[in-house]
């Protein structure tokens, strides 16, 4: 559905929005923002990184979501898309998850990422994105001490990869989402030391995440973010005035 650009800047909140009702989503406002039709699906953002925005909007109290305003010039112009980029941003995602263990437990995910990474610039026709499957899916979860709700977010975020399965699936980054689900599977035996099991702490974290995801958006695409500014924000509620 289309709708019509808002009459004033709109206010930051959970879900998906109409223009006219004064509130919008963090993407929603990318929309607006980067001079597309209203809608929580820019064109102009990567789709990882859109989803990843999106999730983090809606998990925000309304008294952290601000923490996003940073972001928003940052996620519109994230257009480039490859599969090397794709591979880039899930072990960004992997290392997130790594950072959160006890070091002891590292090396099962250490060992993944280094496989991963090795497949980027590397035609492998021994592997194939079926073993990468096999290898996330057959990775073991044992019974640890966390908490109910900290060990369910991890399982949940482990069964990510058949979502992710597409015909444009290639193997590095099939070996990377094999990274992120075996680093999930990992925090889920008890080895996480984060407080992922607290939903607004873990929102927040999250936006640092987000915020580094960019990052290797960046990096791997050799892209020069201009930093919207308040006045430009000013000066563009304003002209919808």
């Amino acid at each position: 559905m289309t709708h019509r650009v808002p009459d004033a800047l709109p206010t930051l909140s959970a879900g998906s929005h109409d223009s006219t009702n004064g509130e919008a989503c963090v993407m929603e406002y990318v929309s607006l923002l980067a001079g597309e039709e209203w809608s929580d699906r820019p064109d102009c953002t990567h789709e990882l990184l859109a989803h990843e925005a999106r999730t983090v909007n809606d998990l925000l109290r309304e008294s952290d979501r601000s923490r996003l305003v940073p972001l928003i010039g940052r996620l519109f112009g994230t257009t480039d898309d490859s599969p090397t980029l794709r591979a880039r941003l899930r072990l960004a995602q992997a290392r997130q998850v790594m950072a959160l263990l006890e070091p002891a437990a590292r090396p099962a995910v250490i060992a993944a990422v280094q496989r991963a990474e090795s497949l980027i610039d590397a035609d492998d026709a021994a592997v194939t994105v079926h073993d990468a499957f096999t290898d996330a899916m057959q990775f073991p979860i044992t019974h640890g001490d966390l908490d109910g709700e900290h060990v369910e977010f991890h399982e949940r975020m482990a069964r990510i990869f058949p979502f992710a399965l597409s015909p444009d699936l290639g193997v590095a980054e099939a070996y990377a989402l094999a990274a992120l689900v075996i680093a999930h599977k990992v925090a889920a035996s008890g080895e996480c030391r984060a407080d992922c099991g607290n939903s607004p702490a873990r929102a927040r974290r999250m936006v640092k995440d987000l915020s580094g995801l960019i990052d290797v958006y960046d990096e791997v695409t050799g892209r020069l973010v201009r930093e919207v500014t308040a006045d430009e924000i000013r000066e563009l509620a304003d002209s919808l005035s």
